[in-house]
């Protein structure tokens, strides 16, 4: 992917500010060039191989033009260079697991197949990599290498400040945008509060971050130890479905699972429901966020747009979100967001606390 002059010389020439320091006075690139490493190393490397001469004045003269050459070189360059946003792909990341109902395996090929078709119904390419540090998903949208993320909404929160707020996106499961993760127990066994799983066995899909998170508060707020020291066994399944099977089956304890995915399990086999009931249950929160770049132009956000507002009109599209048990991709916003932000405060409280 070209990157341009622009990220290589100074903020000053960032993409957003280009058109605007391509009409800006001489004087001005000057100054803005001046606070730049490259520039610096340039003129310290045309002085020390400039050739002197017996009169000081010439010097001076020469060392001037040589400057200004410089400097008009640079300029020049950075007027002139290449869009970084002016190609025919566009980069996606994915941090994690956009849905449960799937090993992970199947779960990413399932992603990549979407989100590519999603790209092609505008005319793009999708092209996808696997991140596993919010860090980094943060270097690579500053470098322009990074046009949208899908990840769990906990990690999503820590790169939120380089998504575009009118671009941030969910999927609908179920017919629910926001989901509860809740725990469950079956009913014969009783329990009634969170103290009575103490040395029991824990079981929930594998990659199920926001369900952790959740019940570690929900664990220390009944002055209870973290998970992995409160239950005799952790077990982390492959898709979700399983889990609940597994509860059921009397397999495991105690069961991490979404509140949609057991109203769809207890849809399909009335026994799960009656047999199954939910102990705690978090506040509604978008499991999955699907982030775009603010440094994106908006004819390729509103390409994104546009299409996902006609999505009856891509037939293959809709075919493809089934395989997430999704409905469709639907805009989010601050409120969405909000259970999620404060789970994530009271989590790192915790953290803060050597919980």
């Amino acid at each position: 992917m070209k990157t341009g002059a622009s990220s290589i010389y100074s903020p000053c020439f960032a993409p957003e500010n280009l058109s605007s320091w391509k009409r800006a006075s001489y004087p001005k690139a000057v100054a803005c060039l001046m606070n730049t490493r490259r520039f610096r190393n340039k003129l310290a490397q045309t002085i020390v191989i400039m050739p002197q001469t017996p009169n000081p004045a010439v010097d001076l003269i020469r060392l001037v033009f040589a400057v200004c050459s410089i400097v008009t070189l640079i300029f020049w360059r950075v007027c002139h260079a290449d869009d970084p946003y002016d190609r025919e792909v566009a980069y996606i990341g994915i941090m994690s697991r956009a849905t449960f109902f799937s090993n992970p395996t199947d779960s990413n090929i399932a992603t990549e197949m979407i989100f590519q078709d999603v790209m092609q119904n505008i005319a793009r390419k999708g092209v996808f990599s696997h991140y596993n540090s919010t860090e980094d998903v943060v270097h690579e949208m500053k470098r322009h290498r990074l046009d949208a993320v899908i990840t769990n909404v906990y990690d999503y929160l820590e790169i939120d400040h380089m998504v575009n707020p009118d671009q941030r996106y969910s999927l609908v499961i179920g017919h629910d945008l926001l989901q509860k993760v809740v725990l469950l127990t079956r009913r014969s066994d009783n329990i009634t509060s969170l103290a009575q799983l103490k040395q029991k066995r824990l079981i929930h899909p594998s990659g199920f971050k926001l369900a952790k998170i959740f019940l570690d508060v929900e664990l220390r707020k009944a002055d209870l130890p973290a998970a992995e020291r409160f239950f005799s066994s952790m077990a982390a399944i492959t898709d979700i479905n399983s889990v609940i099977i597994d509860l059921f089956f009397n397999k495991a304890d105690a069961a991490l699972v979404t509140e949609t995915s057991y109203r769809i399990a207890s849809e399909l086999n009335k026994q799960i429901s009656q047999s199954l009931e939910v102990l705690i249950a978090s506040k509604p929160i978008p499991p999955i966020v699907i982030g775009v770049n603010k440094s994106v132009p908006a004819n390729f956000t509103d390409k994104i747009d546009e299409m996902l507002a006609n999505l009856e009109d891509y037939p293959k599209t809709i075919h493809l979100l089934s395989l997430f048990k999704a409905d469709s991709i639907v805009k989010i916003n601050d409120d969405d967001l909000q259970s999620a932000r404060r789970l994530k405060q009271e989590y790192e409280k915790l953290i803060k606390t050597g919980y």
